[in-house]
């Protein structure tokens, strides 16, 4: 929180004043708008530190989730990669054994 501005008091009045003069009344008036509009920017001030507060931890919040974002890119390309690799044994193996099957049969035709 920001610091608090000292309030100033002018209720006090002069010994043996009975009745308050104009120009204090004035001057309370003025006072108590002045306290007033202190007040208030106090309060859109702290407002304003407390979006400036959230939008870093937005910021941050948003940093993690890109970081996140690029190991996940790279493991997908990784795993994309080892499909790749085992769909090309899967049709070496697949050739191998429809050649292994073919010599069978051949090999019983034979026989």
């Amino acid at each position: 929180d920001l610091v608090s501005l000292p309030r100033l008091s002018w209720a006090a009045r002069p010994v043996g004043a009975s009745k308050p003069d104009k120009s204090i009344t004035k001057l309370d008036s003025a006072m108590e708008r002045f306290s007033s509009a202190v007040d208030k920017l106090e309060a859109t001030i702290n407002r304003q530190v407390v979006r400036v507060q959230a939008a870093k931890l937005l910021q941050e919040q948003v940093d993690t989730l890109k970081e996140d974002r690029a190991v996940l890119a790279e493991e997908l390309d990784e795993m994309r990669a080892e499909a790749r690799r085992l769909n090309e044994l899967n049709e070496r193996a697949s050739e191998t054994l429809a050649d292994a099957i073919e010599g069978i049969r051949e090999v019983l035709a034979e026989a």
